[in-house]
């Protein structure tokens, strides 16, 4: 899917990048929109316009994603029992306290349970979804007096 124009309105979070403008990706709000120029404001920053020619890609939220931050649970806290068992199975050498597991178990065991709390508490947080918005290219050319020049816009 992609988002639509009209959805680029004030309120809307948006993900904007504009080399020269913003430094890599921004996140903002949209707190107005001309035919030419959006006006955005981070939480703690000043607001700021931006000339919609120089946006080259620009996202939209579309709020937060329980399965998304489930699955971003599942990968961070598998990768951390991991770790953990790991360390655990490595200096434990007794097992005395794990009822005889072998090294692959605690290792294992760790992981899973990594995995599913890492699962559940990705799902009560979330994860933020975007979405892409394509910026139509403007091509245009222009003939001066025995020159010829080329220009490239965005525009919405």
């Amino acid at each position: 899917m992609r988002a639509q124009v009209s959805e680029i309105q004030p309120g809307a979070r948006v993900r904007i990048t504009a080399p020269g403008i913003v430094a890599g990706r921004y996140a903002a709000t949209v707190l107005t929109r001309t035919a030419d120029t959006v006006r955005v404001s981070a939480p703690g920053k000043a607001p700021f316009d931006i000339p919609v020619g120089r946006i080259t890609s620009l996202e939209v939220s579309r709020g937060n994603s329980r399965a998304l931050g489930a699955v971003r649970g599942v990968l961070w806290g598998g990768g951390i029992g991991l770790a953990v068992g790991m360390i655990v199975a490595a200096t434990d050498e007794s097992n005395a306290n794990y009822n005889n597991l072998s090294a692959g178990e605690i290792v294992a065991y760790s992981t899973l349970s990594g995995s599913f709390y890492g699962a559940i508490i990705g799902a009560i947080v979330g994860r933020e979804r975007w979405e892409t918005f394509e910026m139509p290219v403007r091509t245009s050319l222009r003939v001066q007096q025995g020159q010829v020049g080329a220009a490239f816009g965005f525009t919405y």
